[in-house]
């Protein structure tokens, strides 16, 4: 059976529901979590040769036209840019394209939805306005103002990710590689 690593920055709950779903029986697949994504995916590369080693990382500022200029200052060889994929300008973008669903985990009458704004391109949103937003929106809430380490792995679990393909390029791109790496095995 095929395996395919996903090497992320993130904490080891986080659920992945709808790409763990498609590739049950057909591949194994696995999502790793790792303190410092690049690193692990170069060790990934040389330990497990035989799998599809991915990297799923924030790009922390615009995403260049030339990803490989990005790669190079994190360490990863131009020649293993192939299956590296980015969140512009970090993970928290996506909750953006679904602000409902940050609406519904805070549950509390001091959330502002307003504060998330609209913008129709979650990755065109600079990191610190992003983190601006959520920060406004949530303020007053019982849960307190977001908290990545707190917040993040149980937003990710009720954000739709179909929406936010749709307002994401990058994600979109993801979902897509990893969905052809499961059909073609």
């Amino acid at each position: 059976m095929t395996e395919i690593r996903v090497y992320f920055e993130g904490h080891s709950t986080l659920r992945h529901g709808e790409l763990c779903a498609l590739a049950r029986n057909r591949v194994d697949l696995s999502f790793i979590a790792a303190k410092d994504g690049p690193s692990a995916y170069g060790k990934a590369l040389r330990s497990h040769p035989e799998a599809l080693n991915v990297l799923l990382k924030d790009s922390e500022g615009p995403l260049p036209k030339d990803e490989t200029t990005i790669c190079r200052r994190l360490g990863i060889e131009p020649s293993n840019t192939r299956n590296v994929f980015w969140m512009v300008e970090l993970m928290e973008s996506w909750f953006l394209a679904h602000p409902e669903a940050v609406k519904r985990y805070f549950d509390d009458q001091a959330f502002s939805r307003k504060a998330l704004g609209s913008t129709a391109n979650v990755e065109n949103i600079p990191k610190t306005e992003v983190l601006r937003r959520l920060h406004d929106a949530t303020v007053r809430t019982k849960k307190g103002s977001y908290h990545k380490t707190k917040h993040a792995p149980h937003l990710l679990e009720q954000v739709d990710p179909s929406l936010v393909r749709e307002r994401a390029e990058n994600c979109r791109k993801f979902f897509t590689a990893i969905r052809a790496m499961i059909e073609n095995q």
